[in-house]
Formats: structure tokens, sequence, C-alpha cells
């Protein structure tokens, strides 16, 4: 068999089962395409899987990067007219920041309100994404924050919520860009916010 018939079968053998796609949960990139079964015969599978065993070393853990953006809006820079679009103003969380109520090009549909929060340069240090009626039952909720619990595994975060608190996620990273993220199942009422269902997060300007 030449060389270059042996490099077309490892790689038709190392081709993924399905397709993910990942973003935020609750938007159109969280779908799951899967590929059709072909039913190869057992003898092929065994194959694939021992090259596999081969080519991947599961020892290999890589770094999580901290979050820079939601929603596609990037953290920590202007608001982008590209990624949202400003349809009024909010209260802001200090004296002499602003905060503005927007509509994401991107958005979940876990939420009906995004409040951009914005410092004295105009740019983006918060995000309040909020659902300001009944979301549906407690388990209904508690499903969305384990949804979004998954997604934020993919930066460097530390949980600081106790195991059997299934109502809240708390998440905080000291790393590069120090943020943190709060999600509550918990009706909350405060500034001109009122919440059934909330996703907050914030990045350490200091």
């Amino acid at each position: 068999m030449s060389t270059l018939k042996v490099f077309f079968l490892l790689i038709c053998l190392m081709l993924p089962k399905e397709i993910v796609h990942a973003g935020e949960p609750g938007t159109a990139e969280t779908t799951k395409v899967e590929q059709v079964d072909n039913k190869e015969p057992q003898n092929k599978i065994q194959k694939k899987e021992i090259v596999k065993e081969k080519l991947v070393n599961t020892d290999i853990q890589l770094p999580k990067n901290p979050i820079d953006k939601i929603f596609f809006q990037p953290l920590g820079q202007v608001l982008d007219p590209r990624y949202a679009i400003v349809t009024g103003d909010c209260s802001p969380a200090q004296k002499g920041y602003s905060c503005k109520i927007v509509k994401p090009k991107k958005k979940s549909n876990h939420f009906n309100k995004y409040y951009y929060y914005l410092n004295g340069n105009k740019e983006v240090y918060g995000v309040i994404a909020f659902r300001d009626h009944r979301i549906g039952n407690v388990d209904y909720c508690r499903s969305l924050i384990g949804e979004w619990g998954e997604y934020f595994k993919n930066f460097e975060f530390e949980t600081k919520t106790k195991e059997e608190n299934l109502d809240q996620l708390v998440l905080i990273t000291k790393s590069i860009k120090p943020s943190e993220v709060y999600m509550s199942c918990y009706p909350e009422s405060y500034r001109d916010i009122k919440s059934y269902f909330s996703l907050k997060l914030f990045i350490n300007e200091s």
C-alpha cells in the first residue's frame, strides 16, 4: 500500500462522528448536528478505537481562557453597534457610569431583557441578561442554570456555589481579567430591574 493511501486512511479514521457548535445556551450556536451512522463492521470500529488511543493523549489539559465576550459583545471595549442595538437607557450601577438597554444580535431565548453597563470611558464592563416574567417551574429554571454552568466550564472560573444549591450559580476568576458571574432563579427587584431568572457578568476594571 502506498504512503499516500495510508495517510488518507488515517485521516478518514480520525474524522469525528459528530459536529458540535458551541455558543451561549439558548442560542442557535448550541445546536448539535449528528452525521448519519454508516453501520461499519465491528472490526473497523475496533481499529478506529485503537488508532484514537494511540493518537490522543488524555493526560494533556489545555489551559482555559478568561471570558472576554458574551452575546458577541467584547468585554472591556466600547459598545459595538455591529453586535447590539441600543434601545434605551437604564439605571447605572455606579455614579459617573452609564447603562444601556440593548437588543443583542445574538441573544439567548432564556432572557428577554439585556442591560449593558458602561464605565466612564463608555466601555462595557458588565452585562445583565434577565427575564422579567415567570420562567416556569423551579426544575426548569434549575436546568437552565445547569446549561449555563456547563458553558462557563469552558472558561477559567472557580465555582463558589454550594453543591446543594441548585437555584444559584456564583463563579469568580482572579486570572488575567478578573471577573464574576452570578445566576439566580430567585425573584429579584433592584434599581430598574425586576427579574425571575438572571445572568450577571462583570469584569474587574482595577
